[in-house]
């Protein structure tokens, strides 16, 4: 309990929630809700359901790594099976959170990898597309896998740069998307492919309230069969 009022990051155990048990470097000051499981709660149920299925995990703004090794542990069932994860994140020279667990033997059958690039619509300095990263690990091929999008808005560019990934129906998609004006477009990519998914907002918990964010968020979870 004296971890969670430090205000550096420190070793810690997700204690609630789909990633409950996963180790991560992490900031208690800011991350209350993630130790805690209520991070984007809504999400909760699908990633439970969704991350067991899969043998790889492209997790696209990696930020400080709380997705990507969540849904390391998760997608490996406690580090039991081998899963493949790639990371997108340009500034990870920049965030200790992302990169000090790499090592840590709780990951040790999972392959995991940080890309320091944009991911984009195409493949140029300082930036590559989904289907680049995809096609350059080929391992991969025939793998199913789940695939976490989350930048800031430049939705579209990503998803224009995937488009081999989004023909194929075995891989579950979760994109985050930045205000109400861009639900149309993130969308669009899924119906031209009649991929059902659904459309989730984020809503207040009960006493705990709602987490503060800068602009109105949504989230796109293709479903699971």
């Amino acid at each position: 309990m004296i971890k969670l009022l430090q205000k550096t990051p420190q070793d810690m155990r997700i204690l609630r929630g789909p990633f409950r048990g996963a180790r991560m470097f992490l900031n208690p000051a800011n991350s209350k809700r993630k130790i805690l499981g209520l991070y984007e709660y809504v999400l909760n149920e699908w990633i439970t359901k969704a991350a067991p299925r899969v043998d790889f995990i492209f997790d696209v703004g990696s930020n400080t790594g709380y997705d990507l090794y969540g849904f390391a542990y998760l997608a490996s069932a406690g580090n039991t099976r081998p899963v493949r994860v790639v990371g997108f994140e340009p500034d990870a020279a920049n965030l200790p959170e992302l990169t000090i667990p790499l090592t840590w033997p709780d990951y040790s059958r999972c392959e995991i990898e940080i890309i320091e690039q944009f991911a984009g619509a195409r493949v140029e300095e300082g930036t590559t597309t989904l289907d680049a990263a995809f096609g350059a690990r080929p391992a991969l091929a025939g793998k199913t896998g789940l695939i976490k999008i989350d930048v800031e808005g430049a939705e579209g560019e990503v998803l224009r740069g995937a488009a081999a990934l989004l023909e194929a129906p075995q891989h579950h998609w979760l994109v985050e998307i930045h205000g109400r004006e861009r639900i149309a477009e993130v969308a669009q990519f899924f119906v031209e492919r009649n991929r059902p998914f659904l459309v989730r907002a984020m809503e207040p918990l009960p006493w705990i309230g709602a987490e503060s964010r800068e602009i109105e968020t949504y989230w796109l979870t293709t479903l699971l069969d």
